[in-house]
C-alpha cells in the first residue's frame, strides 16, 4: 500500500515541490524521498481489529488457531488443553471470561433448539454416565473442539452418533 501511494504521488510530491538531497534525510527516508503527509507512517496491521470483528469470528478464529494443539484432561496450558480449556481460551480472546468446567459453562448463556446452532454456539454432549464434552459450532455441519479420541484439538463433522449424544446447545454470542 506504502508503495502505490509513493508511486501515485511521485509527480506531486517530487516534481512539484523542493528537490530535497537524500543526504539532509533521516535514514528511513533516503530511498523514497520526503515524508508525504498523506501518507501513513504506520503499516496496516495483518490481521482486522477486533472492532470490526464479531465476536463470534473471534471466537471461532482463537479456536481454530489451535488446530492441532495436544489433548490433555484438565490441560490449560499452551503445550496441552482439554474441551472446556480450549473453549474458555477462545471466548477469552472476544473478552468473554468462561468459568473453567463444562459443568459450569452448560449453565451459561441461552439454551437454543439443537436443530438451530449458529457459529460461536456451544454444543455439549454426554460421554458416558457422568462426563460431558464441550465442544464450539463452527457451522457447515462441523465442530472445533480439543478431542480426546483424536488427541488434539480439531475440526469434525457432525454424524448420527454424535447428534445422539447432544445434550444441549447454549447461545453466549
Amino acid at each position: 500500500m506504502l508503495i502505490l501511494a509513493l508511486t501515485s504521488l511521485s509527480a506531486q510530491a517530487f516534481s512539484a515541490g523542493p528537490k530535497i538531497s537524500p543526504d539532509l534525510l533521516p535514514a528511513s527516508q533516503a530511498a523514497f524521498g520526503p515524508a508525504d503527509p498523506r501518507v501513513a507512517e504506520t503499516p496496516e496491521p495483518a490481521v482486522a481489529p477486533s472492532s470490526e470483528l464479531s465476536a463470534s469470528d473471534i471466537v471461532l478464529s482463537s479456536a481454530e488457531a489451535m488446530l492441532g494443539m495436544r489433548y490433555r484432561l484438565g490441560g490449560n496450558a499452551v503445550s496441552a488443553i482439554d474441551c472446556s480449556g480450549m473453549v474458555r481460551r477462545a471466548f477469552i480472546e472476544a473478552g468473554i471470561d468462561l468459568p473453567r468446567s463444562t459443568q459450569e459453562q452448560i449453565k451459561l448463556g441461552t439454551q437454543v433448539d439443537a436443530h438451530d446452532p449458529r457459529p460461536g454456539d456451544l454444543m455439549f454432549y454426554r460421554w458416558g454416565k457422568r462426563r460431558l464434552h464441550v465442544a464450539v459450532y463452527a457451522g457447515g455441519g462441523e465442530i472445533l473442539h480439543a478431542s480426546p479420541t483424536a488427541g488434539q484439538v480439531t475440526r469434525t463433522l457432525l454424524t448420527a452418533d454424535w447428534n445422539r449424544r447432544l445434550v444441549q446447545v447454549r447461545r453466549l454470542l
